[in-house]
């Protein structure tokens, strides 16, 4: 299996300068040395402010989540690399970060957060919050959290920070949340080589229709019916094309007709629920695909859709990349598979996708500008990539050992680090839209179904819009 560069030649690809985010350039030859452990040929930058060596007089910023050991010991090369690395910015520019366990676990962890950014509780000290769906909206609407476009001398268009999370929070030219390397992978689609291969197709089709911009709603329906069959002619159709987890099957759909799933974002910031007609062709067609191609669940259990495509009983499964990791819940499948994005709509702009439900870093407001540029500073030393590991292609190193071929990797993952779209259901408080996928999936009249959900969901965008 293709591994990324080594280090050296990651390094000796960098040309003759390399970016270190923020307007930060370092020379080839100082980079050469610090990959070996060397950091002393290492360009020191000036506070634009000053003209002297940045220097945060010893502060201590703390990146907060709930699982975080500050005392864990690193386990590999690159984790001993990485620790010396920081090391030396810390005392090069006089600062401290840690990462660190905020001490109310998964669950208590969303309203600690927002009990400290709303009361201004400073006992936390300088602080950088890690966020999942749960509080990020309402942190954000009630303006507990920084605006970190107004933090000067910040490289935002340096590759290493994270696009699609710099744009979930964001209204105009403000934003309020940042993430740093490559996005994660989520709504996917998979493929069984031997079952394409045994009705008359290639078995890397699915990858050849991607590449050619022709994987679509039409030739992956030309599929699915081409398997989907009553293999014993007893009437009793035996042989299904796909067996795929409804929501995440329903979301992918939406989004590969142009439309947002369930909630869009307005050019003033609000939410609003989408009823475009582009959301209820696919809604329709999400019924339609699952009436006549998914593998019905019978008795078996809600996730019945993963062991039927493990056993090969099916031919596609949509999810979420996260079944193809290594040791995962595919390391034990015996046909060979492969990923693939969703197929496009008519009304797509054919670009294949993924969404982006990464973790948002967030300072709180109740800090001074100039104590939230000294911390939004530290983060973009903090997030500088290693010397030795900053291959642009770095992301894929631990994706290989996961998939049987290496197009999932470099085509299919390409395809989605390029594009990840928002999703802003996900952050939207008490906003019960799965089941619309579990209704219309199960056969529920679309309109209807739309229809009785519509105020309900409604009522919880007016919350979050105030």
């Amino acid at each position: 299996m293709k591994k990324i560069a080594k280090v050296i030649l990651a390094v000796a690809t960098v040309a003759l300068l390399a970016s270190c985010g923020g307007g930060k350039k370092q020379s080839k030859a100082a980079l050469e040395a610090a990959a070996n452990g060397d950091y002393s040929q290492l360009k020191v930058f000036n506070d634009p402010k000053t003209g002297k060596p940045y220097d945060f007089g010893g502060i201590t910023v703390t990146l907060w989540d709930w699982w975080s050991n500050p005392n864990a010991e690193p386990n590999t090369k690159e984790e001993v690399d990485r620790k010396n690395y920081r090391q030396y910015l810390m005392d090069t520019y006089n600062f401290k970060c840690i990462e660190s366990d905020l001490g109310a676990g998964w669950g208590g962890y969303p309203e600690k957060v927002l009990t400290i950014c709303a009361t201004g509780d400073k006992s936390v000290g300088y602080s950088v919050f890690r966020l999942d769906g749960r509080p990020a909206l309402k942190g954000y609407t009630n303006g507990y959290y920084a605006d970190l476009s107004k933090t000067p001398d910040i490289d935002w268009k340096d590759p290493k920070w994270n696009q699609p999370v710099l744009n979930t929070m964001k209204n105009g030219k403000s934003f309020y949340c940042f993430n740093y390397g490559a996005s994660e992978p989520k709504n996917c689609l998979f493929f069984n080589k031997r079952i394409l291969e045994e009705n008359g197709f290639d078995r890397d089709l699915p990858y050849d229709l991607q590449k050619e911009g022709k994987w679509t709603w039409e030739k992956f329906e030309e599929i699915l019916a081409a398997l989907t069959k009553d293999t014993n002619a007893d009437g009793i159709i035996d042989q299904w094309g796909m067996a795929s987890f409804n929501t995440e099957f329903a979301w992918a759909a939406i989004a590969s007709n142009g439309a947002n799933v369930v909630v869009g974002k307005d050019k003033d910031g609000k939410f609003f629920l989408d009823m475009s007609d582009a959301e209820k062709e696919a809604w329709q067609w999400i019924q339609d695909m699952f009436t006549k191609y998914n593998k019905p669940q019978g008795d078996g259990n809600w996730d019945y859709w993963r062991p039927a495509f493990v056993n090969g009983e099916v031919g596609f499964m949509a999810n979420q990349e996260y079944d193809a990791q290594p040791n995962g819940n595919f390391k034990d499948m015996k046909d060979d598979f492969g990923m693939v994005s969703f197929p496009t709509g008519p009304k797509s702009n054919g670009k294949p996708f993924t969404f982006c439900q990464d973790y948002m870093f967030v300072i709180p407001s109740f800090y001074s500008q100039e104590e939230i540029d000294a911390i939004m500073k530290i983060m973009d030393f903090w997030s500088d990539p290693v010397p030795g590991y900053d291959d642009p292609d770095a992301w894929k190193e631990g994706y290989y050992a996961g998939f049987r071929d290496e197009r999932a990797v470099d085509e299919t993952l390409q395809y989605f680090h390029d594009n990840a779209l928002p999703f802003y259901a996900w952050l939207i408080p008490d906003f019960n839209y799965a089941p619309l996928a579990w209704n219309i999936c199960g056969g529920a009249d679309v309109s209807t179904t739309l229809e009785e959900k519509k105020n309900e969901l409604q009522a919880a965008l007016d919350k979050i819009n105030k």
